[in-house]
């Protein structure tokens, strides 16, 4: 199982580069074309628009895969374990709350734009509310096994934040 979630998050790597790549080229062109021949395509723009939508989402689920988004983890490390167990389920579970609210409100949007087109590229607009409904769930996911990893697996917070171990110790002395 954990393989196939590897390959899975490579997967979102290979896909954020891929964005990156296209939308960085897609611009530079634009650029040459518009200051050379006065020129430049419109659907360049759009297509650009549409990676880095794709490619901020996808790169915040990678960051929440490793517990680096919306986590405040110098602050947590501070407290006494017992009290960074509840207060990051607390974290988890209003990150499962904001997620589910994005989700609901994507999955809304879509349903609403599910027949209007962008002008250049005539692509489907829904494909930008989809990578709204695509974070959610996965984000809703990634909190999900945190809290399976730090319940029902019994890991210690500072494990599952992946913090390195001089700052861990650090850390962990302050709060002594």
């Amino acid at each position: 199982m954990k393989e196939t979630i590897d390959k899975l998050f490579k997967g979102i790597e290979i896909l954020i580069a891929i964005f990156l790549i296209a939308m960085i080229a897609l611009m530079f062109m634009n650029v040459v074309l518009r200051y050379f021949f006065s020129k430049g395509f419109a659907w360049s723009e759009e297509i650009a628009r549409i990676c880095f939508i794709y490619l901020v989402y996808l790169g915040s689920i990678e960051a929440a895969k490793d517990n680096r988004h919306l986590l405040i983890d110098s602050l947590l490390l501070k407290f006494k374990p017992a009290t960074q167990k509840y207060v990051y389920a607390l974290i988890q579970l209003c990150i499962i709350y904001l997620m589910g609210v994005l989700t609901v409100g994507s999955w809304g949007l879509m349903k609403l734009n599910l027949h209007d087109r962008w002008v250049a590229t005539h692509f489907p607009i829904y494909l930008v509310y989809l990578s709204g409904f695509i974070l959610g769930i996965s984000i809703i996911l990634v909190s999900l096994a945190n809290l399976v990893h730090l319940f029902v697996q019994k890991r210690s917070v500072s494990e599952l934040i992946a913090v390195p171990a001089e700052e861990k110790d650090d850390l962990s002395a302050s709060a002594e």
